[in-house]
């Protein structure tokens, strides 16, 4: 497994000149985007299938289930540390509603519907309410529960997507790409093998770079929040894994890159064969750690 460890206010990566006149792409830029190395080789798809079968076969015989994991639930679960305090069921907040107010601020950037993520956020959060009252779009949780806010409450979540927001729009040159990025399009593999497993990909933006061979492949920009942890890898070889057993998209993964936008440190992954036997061996102790906690709470029942 290939591993670039970096912090976005460094300079000295090389990969994508800079334009005559302009300055260089940053390193975040860099990082993403740059081809793969050059004796890099792409998981045959016979090897895909094999790994397929592998991850069915390992909830075939667990209780419990159906198994639907994330990369928060495999920090959650192989490091407990990394998430302190007792779980509790989902519920909307400032913190939770950033990432889906910034991202599609972000998506309007790119777009060129708006100028700055100020802008973004408002037209985000206007759009959702304007759904949630009868508007263009079906409604949605979060709608709903913006348009019950205060105004003060509602300015309180708009002042954190706005935040969330700037990193983003800020960290990445994006006339580098050579086609507009998918901004924060999640995915999921459901087991062809077993209905009990399914594994989340999730990638803030997609973008496209070129393997060993010249052949167009597709990079994934993973935010992460907290602290720098142990876990980082494990996560993002799920994410690698989800990806790459998703044979039917036009581009085979080819890196994932997670970012820390608090410290501006990232960590890149390329999708090799050891990347993804990390990621097997990741669903299978997450899996076995999840079934035996189930039988415990039975056992206590």
């Amino acid at each position: 497994m290939t591993e670039l460890v970096g912090q976005a206010g460094l300079a000295g990566l090389a990969g994508l000149p800079a334009a005559s006149g302009l300055p260089a792409p940053s390193p975040l830029t860099v990082a993403l985007l740059r081809p793969l190395r050059a004796d890099h080789c792409l998981v045959s798809s016979a090897e895909i299938e094999r790994l397929s079968a592998e991850l069915g076969a390992l909830v075939a015989h667990r209780p419990g289930g159906p198994f639907r994991l994330t990369d928060y639930l495999v920090r959650t679960t192989l490091w407990p540390s990394a998430s302190p305090g007792p779980s509790s069921p989902f519920a909307w907040s400032a913190g939770t509603a950033r990432r889906g107010i910034g991202l599609a601020a972000v998506r309007s950037l790119v777009a060129g519907t708006t100028q700055s993520p100020v802008d973004g956020v408002g037209l985000a959060v206007s759009r959702a309410i304007s759904d949630e009252r009868g508007g263009r779009g079906p409604i949605s949780s979060m709608g709903q529960w913006l348009a019950g806010l205060t105004a003060a409450g509602r300015a309180a979540v708009q002042a954190d997507a706005v935040t969330w927001a700037t990193r983003l729009w800020s960290s990445l040159d994006w006339k580098a790409f050579d086609s507009p990025p998918v901004i924060g399009r999640d995915h999921w593999w459901d087991s062809p093998h077993s209905s009990l497993l399914a594994i989340r990909s999730r990638a803030e933006v997609r973008g496209s770079s070129t393997d060993g061979r010249g052949n167009p492949v597709s990079v994934h920009l993973v935010v992460l929040g907290g602290p720098r942890r142990a876990a980082v890898r494990s996560e993002l070889s799920l994410v690698a894994l989800a990806e790459a057993l998703r044979t039917g998209d036009p581009q085979p993964p080819g890196r994932i890159v997670g970012w820390w936008p608090d410290s501006g440190h990232f960590v890149s992954l390329e999708v090799d064969q050891v990347t993804l036997s990390l990621g097997v061996a990741t669903v299978a102790r997450t899996v076995a750690l999840l079934g035996a906690s189930e039988r415990g709470s039975g056992a206590a029942a």
